[in-house]
C-alpha cells in the first residue's frame, strides 16, 4: 500500500488486511511491520488487522528530528482518522506497548481494548539500573563493543532476549530467517538512537490508572532478561484498573514468533471478548 502523509509530520507506511474488527498492531523498537508477516497474518481471516512501520522505521521517514513515545502515539490517531477509524483494538509489543499505553491514556475514545505484550510503562517500573531515565549502560557498551549489526544479531539470535534457548538449540534456522525479516526494514543507526532515546524517556507509570479500556498483559514466563518484561508486566497488572494477566508458559520476548498458533488464538480470543464501540471503559 503507499505511504500517506500524515499532519504529525511523518510519510507513513500501513497495510490493512482482512475485514472486521479493527485491530492496529505497534511493533517493538525499530521493527517495521513486516515482522508480522507471515506469523500474525490468519488473523486476517477474521479482523481487519493494520500493520505499520512507526516513524524512522522501514519506509516511514519523519520530518522532525527528535522522537517521543507521545508523537507515535499520535501518528497511530492520525492513521486512525486517514482510515475513519472512530476506535480500534490495540496491541503492542514491547517499545510498542508504551505507544499503544500512551494513546490509550490520552485518547480513551480511541481504544476499544488494549494488549500490552512484553512490555512496559516506564522506568520508574523497572528494577535495578534501569530505573532511571536515559539510554541504559548495557545498551550503550553493547553498541560500542559490537557495532550495531551485531548488536541486533544477538540479541536476537545468540542471547535469551527474543527465543528461549531451548527454542533456538532447536529451530536455529527459523531464528535466523527471523533476523533476516527484522533487519531488512530495521530502523537504521541514527533513528535506532532516537528511538531509544524516546523508549528509556517515557513515563507512563503514574497514569495507569488513567487507562480505562480492557487491558491483557501478555508475558512470557521466560521474559526476565535485560530490562525484565516480566517484572514490568506485573505493574501494569497491578495498576491498570481491572487488567488482566496471561503468562505464556516457556516463552521469552518473541512468543509472537516462537508460539504463533497459542499467541494468535489469546489474541482473537481476547478481541472477539472486547467488541464494544462508542466511548467509555468497561
Amino acid at each position: 500500500m503507499p505511504n500517506v502523509k500524515l499532519p504529525t509530520g511523518v510519510d507513513f507506511y500501513y497495510e490493512s488486511h482482512g475485514q472486521g474488527e479493527p485491530l492496529i498492531f505497534v511493533p517493538s523498537t525499530a521493527f517495521s511491520g513486516e515482522v508480522w508477516k507471515p506469523s500474525q497474518m490468519p488473523l486476517a481471516e477474521s479482523l481487519n488487522i493494520i500493520f505499520h512501520d512507526p516513524r524512522g522505521c522501514g519506509r516511514s521517514v519523519a520530518a522532525q528530528g527528535v522522537y517521543t513515545i507521545e508523537q507515535m502515539a499520535l501518528d497511530i490517531v492520525a492513521l486512525m482518522d486517514h482510515l475513519q477509524i472512530q476506535s480500534a483494538h490495540l496491541i503492542g509489543h514491547s517499545m510498542g506497548g508504551r505507544i499503544a499505553l500512551s494513546l490509550a491514556q490520552n485518547f480513551p475514545g480511541r481504544v476499544k481494548s488494549l494488549i500490552m505484550a512484553a512490555s512496559g510503562s516506564g522506568p520508574a517500573a523497572r528494577s535495578g539500573p534501569d530505573c532511571v531515565t536515559g539510554l541504559p549502560h548495557r545498551l550503550v557498551l553493547g553498541l560500542v563493543e559490537m557495532g550495531f549489526e551485531k548488536y541486533i544479531h544477538h540479541e536476537i539470535c545468540e542471547s535469551d532476549a527474543f527465543f528461549t534457548k531451548e527454542y533456538r538449540d532447536r529451530h536455529p534456522e527459523e531464528v535466523k530467517e527471523f533476523f533476516k525479516l527484522a533487519w531488512a526494514t530495521h530502523a537504521k543507526l541514527p533513528q535506532f538512537i532516537h528511538l531509544c532515546i524516546a523508549r528509556h524517556n517515557f513515563e507512563g507509570t503514574h497514569r495507569l490508572g488513567d487507562v480505562e479500556a480492557p487491558t491483557l498483559v501478555l508475558i512470557g514466563d521466560a521474559d526476565t532478561a535485560g530490562s525484565n518484561h516480566m517484572g514490568q508486566a506485573k505493574v501494569l497488572a497491578e495498576r491498570i484498573p481491572g487488567a488482566e494477566m496471561k503468562v505464556l508458559k516457556g516463552q521469552s520476548h518473541g512468543f509472537f514468533w516462537q508460539a504463533t498458533e497459542e499467541t494468535n488464538r489469546v489474541i482473537l480470543d481476547w478481541v472477539n471478548a472486547h467488541r464494544r464501540t462508542g466511548y467509555g471503559g468497561r
